[in-house]
């Protein structure tokens, strides 16, 4: 259908959907490999990388600095796509060494994982380098950050106000040296990903010791994980319930890894999971995503099999079909009671699927949605009960009531200017029909390629 840039994006109910489908790479691991390959010695192609807004941005940060960081297309075959043409990204790394320069400023947009990981790599810039992002970004919490940063000696001020962007980083005296810190309670794991990735070129190291459980720990296992892949030295010590209190990263240099794919995104691939399990008569294959990937939404699909939807994993691949056969409008999928802290992301996904599930659905563990790209918790209670569910909101839980029988869904969903709001929302409309979006340009964040995506399905 025609639809003018800005204007609500109207989603109808799809007919049954037969697909396999390679989803974008992972944003997480685009943006990881991005960090190790500007820093290495030598060249890195990043293989089927993800192009989006946040990798963008990320990308042109890291080449403002003195990486080189060229995108480019390149041919990888795949059953889902035969022959066709994948972005991938190549850099040349800087040795742990950006060049020195004046003074430079550097503005990541709506990125969060892309500001939080400047932050950690603007100290190897022997420049003042200045971090700031979008409106919305400006508002995130970005304080636990610079606390650890001083705690390693480096200069890190204020432009404005405390503990919020804009912020001048000085790495004019050099690159942190390492050692130690120690870590409380913080609002984001990504603080602790951006030292992690960078530790290799600090002069002893880094350890990080935890005083506290970490939060979205499945996120540091996926930063060791990929560090590793690149040949670094990383230990874990956990405690006798297998709680994480601390990694160390050996000084160790890194060397680029030439030809190097980068995984399918979990993030992105389970909204077309959540899809076959939602619209009725619907398998779909998710092709490339191996079910023993390390990626935090994994998990979230495999939730989807708890809510009743059969997930067939494979070695190389994860299927999804829906319980009700094609015409059966019986509720696919049953209400859920679960923590989802591990998942932050796919969680807005499995939030969603509750409104047409049978019987009330609880998911706890979810206290750093609010400080996403929008409040994320309120966002999707907020929309939830524009299509007839009933909701129950607390700081980190939420509580859904699915639509009541023979409601008809007709609603326009405001996604705060969160593309994942926006692509949670938007999947379920393949189910119910009768959703628009407001602003659906934002799901460039993540996934440029989503609403062509939609469009197929609901031709279907």
């Amino acid at each position: 259908m025609a639809h003018t840039h800005g204007e609500p994006r109207t989603v109808r109910a799809a007919q049954p959907i037969d697909w396999v489908v390679r989803v974008p790479g992972s944003k997480s691991l685009t943006n990881r490999a991005l960090v190790l390959a500007a820093l290495a010695s030598g060249e890195t192609t990043l293989e089927m990388a993800l192009r989006s807004d946040d990798t963008d941005a990320l990308s042109r940060a890291l080449a403002s600095l003195g990486a080189a960081v060229e995108a480019v297309d390149a041919v990888f075959d795949s059953p889902a796509t035969p022959g066709g043409r994948h972005p991938a990204i190549t850099v040349r790394g800087v040795g742990g060494a950006f060049p020195a320069g004046p003074d430079i400023s550097i503005n990541l947009g709506d990125g969060g994982t892309p500001t939080r990981f400047m932050m950690a790599v603007a100290a190897f810039a022997r420049r003042r380098v200045t971090i700031d992002g979008s409106a919305r970004m400006r508002e995130r919490p970005v304080a636990d950050g610079v606390d650890l940063l001083r705690a390693l000696g480096v200069s890190v001020e204020w432009v404005e106000a405390p503990g919020r962007l804009p912020m001048v980083i000085d790495g004019r005296g050099g690159p942190p040296a390492g050692g130690t810190i120690r870590v409380g309670a913080l609002a984001s794991s990504q603080f602790v990903s951006a030292l992690l990735l960078v530790a290799p070129w600090m002069r002893d190291g880094l350890e990080v010791r935890f005083e506290v459980p970490p939060v979205s720990r499945s996120y540091i296992d996926l930063t060791v994980d990929e560090l590793r892949r690149w040949g670094a030295v990383v230990k874990e010590e956990v405690d006798a319930g297998d709680g994480l209190c601390g990694v160390r990263v050996e000084p160790h240099p890194l060397v680029g890894k030439g030809a190097y794919p980068v995984e399918p995104d979990a993030s992105s691939a389970i909204y077309w999971a959540a899809a076959a399990a939602i619209v009725p008569g619907s398998d779909i294959v998710l092709h490339g995503l191996s079910p023993s990937s390390r990626q935090p939404d994994v998990a979230a699909i495999n939730g989807l099999g708890l809510q009743g939807a059969e997930v067939i994993r494979d070695p190389a691949s994860m299927r999804v079909c829906c319980r009700c056969r094609a015409g059966d409008m019986s509720p696919p999928l049953d209400g859920l009671a679960a923590s989802l802290e591990q998942c932050p992301d796919g969680a807005l996904m499995l939030i969603a699927t509750a409104a047409v599930a049978r019987g009330t659905s609880r998911f706890w563990g979810l206290g750093t949605l609010r400080v996403k790209e929008s409040d994320r918790l309120a966002a999707m209670a907020q929309g939830l009960e524009r299509i007839g569910a009933r909701v129950r909101l607390g700081d980190s839980w939420i509580e859904i009531d699915p639509i009541p029988a023979g409601h008809r869904v007709d609603a326009v969903i405001d996604p705060h200017n969160d593309h994942r709001i926006a692509m949670s929302f938007a999947v379920l409309g393949l189910r119910t029909g009768g959703i628009r979006i407001s602003h659906p340009e934002c799901v460039a964040k993540s996934y440029p390629e989503f609403w062509q995506v939609i469009e197929r399905l609901s031709r279907r």
